[in-house]
């Protein structure tokens, strides 16, 4: 009669202390296993880790980013006050998209799917801010009369018409450009995050449920 194959048991030093085994009866503790890890078990760490490098790479990639735009978005706060509203608005946005990105970054290291998908979503948020407060500079340029206002006049009105002009021209370049980055930048970096939802699937697919365990502590 065939004996049907036991899985392999979660090594001792992965397990921690065994509080169910009975004390021993000279020192009244608790039998614990101190045992090392086998070298198939020190192979199978080795591997996840290995393949959990891309993982953690992107995890590093949104702690900076976070607390890049954290910085960025308090500054904006900062210029803004107390009375440009479109400032403080961005900045506060800016706030929110910082966050999502530390909190996406830590569930990513946690071996967290949720993770991937938060920060892809987050950047495409991130994108779809820039491109609107370009946007909206680009129609206030065209609208507005701030121009006027910033540059001030010669008295000379040819003068005054080609610095209009010039500086329109460079407004329309600078925010333009914004605009175009916007879109594009951060719609690759959430292309990269969504890819790592993959790789985290199959992290979790592939490797045992100690290494896993071993891998988030």
């Amino acid at each position: 009669m065939t004996v049907p194959a036991q899985p392999a048991p979660i090594p001792a030093a992965a397990r921690g202390p065994d509080t169910s085994a009975p004390a021993n009866v000279l020192t009244n503790a608790p039998n614990v296993a101190t045992g090392p890890l086998s070298p198939d078990h020190l192979r199978a760490l080795t591997a996840a880790r290995l393949r959990m490098k891309r993982i953690t790479r992107a995890s590093n990639v949104a702690r900076f980013g976070g607390w890049t735009l954290g910085f960025f978005a308090i500054i904006t706060i900062a210029f803004g006050l107390p009375r440009d509203l479109v400032s403080i608005s961005l900045g506060a946005a800016l706030c929110v998209v910082a966050f999502n990105e530390l909190r996406g970054g830590a569930l990513l290291k946690q071996l967290k799917p949720a993770g991937a998908t938060l920060l892809g979503y987050n950047q495409l948020g991130l994108g779809t801010l820039t491109v609107a407060y370009a946007s909206f500079q680009l129609w206030n340029t065209t609208h507005g009369s701030s121009i006027t206002q910033a540059i001030g006049s010669t008295g000379d009105p040819d003068t005054d018409a080609m610095v209009q002009s010039l500086t329109a021209t460079l407004t329309y370049s600078l925010y333009g450009t914004l605009a175009l980055l916007g879109a594009l930048i951060p719609g690759l970096t959430a292309w990269y995050y969504f890819s790592r939802r993959k790789l985290v699937h199959a992290m979790l697919r592939e490797t045992p449920a100690w290494v896993v365990d071993v891998l988030r502590t």
